[in-house]
């Protein structure tokens, strides 16, 4: 059985130098586990139109998923539609609204805020994500994000079974007003024997 590579892009704000050094270990981390990452550090080049690539990225059909790397720098622009998150952010927002396939868009949540809540633009509250905050919240949750990614669940649904055969109609018990008293006395005759 083939597994697919899962493609993504990472949208994130440039906070500072150390953050940006914190979202290239998440983007190596990602591509030492087998997922394509397009960063634009890497992917970005001298001429090239920023806004272009940001959008070609998000809509880009070979992008599996778009990870967003959420500080509060990050939802303060997405809130405020500024600078190149602003622009992600409108295009996201619109595609997350319009899309049937919402899970392409996945909130990756790396601050809280001073109430302790996870730093999220407004369009991504609602979302379920990946809480990487702290080192021991990012260790938990990177078998999950992987698991998510390769689309091979810790949990799947299991199969439906047969219909019970006391709901067929053709194979239903004859109910007689006495079937509940006997049940009931059964019942307690074996409770009795254990």
């Amino acid at each position: 059985m083939e597994i697919k590579t899962p493609k993504v892009f990472i949208s994130y704000s440039w906070t500072s130098v150390d953050y940006k050094d914190r979202i290239r270990h998440y983007a190596e981390r990602l591509r030492a586990n087998h997922v394509d990452v397009l960063l634009d550090i890497w992917d970005l080049a001298a001429g090239q139109d920023k806004n272009a690539y940001m959008e070609k990225m998000v809509t880009d059909p070979s992008v599996t998923h778009v990870l967003a790397f959420i500080d509060r720098r990050y939802t303060e622009k997405a809130n405020a539609r500024k600078d190149g998150v602003g622009t992600e952010s409108q295009i996201i927002s619109q595609r997350l609204y319009s899309s049937v396939d919402q899970s392409k868009f996945i909130p990756i949540f790396c601050e809280k805020d001073e109430s302790g809540k996870l730093s999220a633009p407004t369009f991504f509250e609602s979302r379920i994500g990946y809480d990487f905050s702290t080192p021991a919240a990012e260790n938990d949750n990177w078998e999950p994000l992987l698991r998510f990614l390769f689309g091979k669940p810790e949990y799947t649904k299991p199969a439906l079974g047969p219909l019970p055969a006391f709901l067929d109609e053709k194979n239903a018990p004859v109910a007689l007003p006495t079937n509940d008293s006997f049940n009931k006395f059964k019942e307690n005759a074996l409770k009795q024997i254990q």
